[in-house]
């Protein structure tokens, strides 16, 4: 009987793991380097952007600019007097975008995750000296249209791990 007793323990212990339900792996997606900017085309980009303005006057302004073919596609947000610029070309998106700003990184990473596992895409994820997080988030089929007129504005990926 000694002898059974452990190999009876081991085939329960076995068949109760092999019931318990499978863990879903981890799809978070935490924030690995933020959009490098580059210094050398600052010059460039700081005459390209709008007033300072409220988030109120910015979403006017951002619908204006839309009915005349242009698209934000970068923008700053001070988290001091709570106002943002932005950048806009002539570009016409086909799909949704949305563009966020937060002042901790938790709760950058939590509308990160949100935003992709509503199937958009970063086209940037930046952070001003400030410490405030700014992103702005298009539809896939836009992301290769948006990132070339980033890239001429020296502003590159970020860079994502899960």
């Amino acid at each position: 009987m000694k002898t059974t007793t452990p190999f009876v323990w081991i085939v329960f212990s076995l068949g109760l793991f092999a019931m318990l339900p499978a863990q879903a792996k981890d799809e978070t997606v935490r924030l690995s380097y933020p959009s490098k900017v580059e210094a050398s085309k600052g010059k460039e980009r700081e005459k390209l952007f709008s007033p300072w303005m409220t988030s109120e006057s910015m979403r006017s302004f951002i619908d204006d600019k839309r009915t005349k073919g242009e698209q934000i596609v970068f923008f700053e947000y001070n988290n001091t007097n709570g106002q943002s610029r932005g950048i806009f070309v002539k570009l016409k998106l086909s799909g949704p975008f949305s563009r966020w700003s937060f002042t901790n990184e938790a709760a950058m990473e939590e509308k990160l995750n949100n935003e992709m596992k509503a199937g958009l895409q970063p086209a940037f994820i930046s952070r001003n000296v400030s410490g405030a997080y700014s992103m702005l988030f298009v539809s896939p089929g836009d992301l290769v249209a948006v990132r070339a007129e980033l890239t001429k504005l020296g502003i590159g990926e970020p860079r994502l791990k899960k």
